[in-house]
């Protein structure tokens, strides 16, 4: 609706009877929300009657030359996107992936196989009718990102096999209405918590509950296995779209009020605590989780260290910090799963354990129920890079001829920062000559046809060449990592040091040029390293470097690369690793 240019009819000042009928209209439409969040009582608030580039009249009522409400073709009050970020209950959501994003700021609807659904069955899409306003959100933010209607209630969505449209979309981020004063436009706010958990996305229907209720009697019912308390476990799906399991002598009925209690724990939960799950429950269920899941595709031996790392850390439901636990180190907590019978650790040498034989018929693992939602991977559990919002011009009709001589597509965003290049790009391959022309401008080059057409002149400049050509072209956002923004980054470095006592440390330079959130590669440095990791700044050196106890050249390297997706040649000093061995460069 706002993709695209709009024209200005008014902007008036609203009278302060206007303006209290407006609050009244607000607390009407959106009774469950304070009118005065978006319009204090002293704030200035105006009027945009404007026709949208699809021949639409509306209304747009701005408090501080913010947008916070306009109308939509029933005269319905619609809120922005800078209401939903004040109040992001406002409306339901719709979720989809960050991918999807760039779609819809190309001006598509979002369709049904972009949603992500919440539930099953008829609670797929929520309990909504035609015409619905609702919000849409990424899987990696809460924050709303665009407002539309619901173009089929959700039952009809349902029907739909998945396919069609599911949120026709009046206002998105990056839209002319969110930039419609640029100086005070904002990018959209980060909310989101460090683990994935389902509080993490809006809930299209009522499963939230459900969900976890479900997943709180997995725990409680894991414990009772491990506890040998538990005789007989019978599962039933007729009140759950899940699967509710009942657990004959554990009274359950008050799910808050269990208390989990592991044999091997040794220590009573008092009355206090009843409602915590321990550090060592979140470890031991990881841990028979990582047998039962990956058991069989694991290649043996294979190191404690490894095994922790890749298959222990991610079935974890919460984080986990070892030295949080009874156990304090890794071989301890092993070395009870040892004597238990679940695996079989051989020392090949000091320090070095590797894990040789796996018991899956174990009767508690075979018992050992996993329904956890585990991440696809660290990267969508974490948010590991800075997000930037890049500025892109579209390719339109006029211009298209020549872009698609340089392979670009029309309704493709190139980057503002590139757009000049390609242009050079254009005048090299067609070899554009020089002007002899006196009376022209220096270094103009002679146009050939396709310039002459869209710049209107024979000879010109390559700076006007360029604006005649942005000219001609929509303007649009769109938000990225920093990762996958072009630009010239320094290598990463990484080195060795010695400290005091003789101990090896590794030294890392230049992680946040390539917009790595440092607090969160420390995080995973701490869990999947187990060593100490802190920032520290050198005599003569002008940046920051972070410091990680030992040589972890080759951890850091697979991190890099591995989770991070970095590309091998931005990374120096892997010759450094322990066992003087460098991957090949793809």
């Amino acid at each position: 609706m706002f993709l695209k240019t709009f024209k200005l009819k008014s902007n008036a000042p609203l009278k302060g009877s206007d303006a209290k009928k407006l609050r009244q209209r607000i607390q009407t439409e959106f009774s469950h929300t304070n009118p005065e969040l978006f319009m204090p009582s002293k704030a200035n608030v105006t009027i945009l009657k404007l026709i949208t580039h699809g021949e639409m009249q509306t209304c747009i009522y701005c408090v501080d030359k913010l947008p916070m409400f306009f109308e939509n073709d029933e005269n319905k009050l619609v809120p922005t996107l800078y209401s939903l970020w004040k109040d992001p209950d406002l409306l339901p959501y719709f979720t989809t992936h960050p991918g999807v994003l760039p779609k819809l700021n190309n001006g598509a609807d979002l369709m049904l196989p972009g949603v992500v659904v919440q539930g099953v069955g008829m609670n797929m899409y929520g309990h909504y009718k035609k015409g619905q306003m609702v919000a849409v959100n990424l899987t990696s933010n809460k924050s709303a990102v665009g407002v539309g209607f619901l173009p089929r209630s959700s039952d009809d969505l349902y029907m739909s096999g998945g396919h069609g449209i599911a949120v026709k979309i009046l206002h998105l981020f990056g839209d002319k209405l969110w930039g419609i004063e640029p100086q005070l436009a904002q990018q959209v706010p980060q909310f989101k918590t460090t683990n994935l958990t389902d509080d993490d996305f809006p809930e299209l229907g009522n499963e939230k509950r459900n969900e976890k209720r479900n997943r709180e009697h997995t725990l409680v019912v894991n414990a009772e296995i491990l506890n040998n308390g538990v005789e007989k476990v019978n599962t039933n799906q007729s009140n759950m779209d899940g699967y509710n399991v009942y657990a004959e002598q554990a009274d359950i009925e008050n799910e808050e009020n269990c208390i989990v209690d592991f044999e091997s724990n040794k220590e009573c939960h008092d009355s206090g605590a009843a409602n915590s799950v321990t550090p060592e429950l979140i470890l031991r269920n990881a841990f028979l989780s990582a047998l039962k899941n990956h058991g069989k595709s694991m290649q043996l031996p294979l190191l404690t260290s490894t095994f922790f790392r890749s298959y222990v850390v991610p079935e974890c439901e919460q984080s986990l910090d070892m030295k949080k636990t009874k156990y304090k180190k890794l071989s301890n907590f092993l070395a009870e799963m040892v004597d238990e019978g679940y695996i079989v650790v051989r020392e090949e040498s000091k320090g070095i354990d590797k894990i040789t034989s796996i018991d899956l018929d174990h009767p508690d693992l075979v018992k050992f129920i996993t329904d956890f939602k585990k991440p696809t991977s660290i990267a969508d559990d974490n948010p590991l890079f800075h997000s930037e919002l890049t500025e892109l011009y579209i390719i339109t009709d006029p211009v298209a001829t020549l872009f698609t001589k340089l392979n670009y597509k029309r309704g493709e965003g190139i980057p503002a920062t590139q757009l000049k290049k390609v242009v050079r790009e254009y005048i090299n391959k067609v070899n554009l000559v020089m002007s002899k022309d006196p009376q022209a401008e220096s270094k103009s080059y002679v146009l050939d046809e396709c310039l002459e057409r869209i710049c209107k002149t024979n000879v010109a400049t390559l700076s006007k060449v360029t604006a005649s050509i942005i000219s001609q072209m929509n303007h649009s956002y769109q938000m990225c990592s920093v990762k996958d923004v072009s630009g010239n980054k320094p290598m990463i470095q990484m080195s060795l040091a010695t400290r005091s006592g003789n101990k090896k440390v590794t030294l890392v330079s230049n992680i946040e040029c390539h917009g790595i959130i440092l607090t969160e590669f420390i995080k995973l440095c701490k869990q999947g390293a187990a060593a100490s990791a802190t920032i520290v700044s050198l005599p003569n050196q002008k940046k920051e470097m972070l410091q990680i106890q030992g040589n972890q050249v080759r951890f850091i390297y697979t991190l890099l690369t591995e989770t991070y997706k970095l590309s091998p040649k931005y990374i120096l000093g892997l010759e450094l690793a322990k066992d003087g061995k460098k991957h090949k460069k793809k």
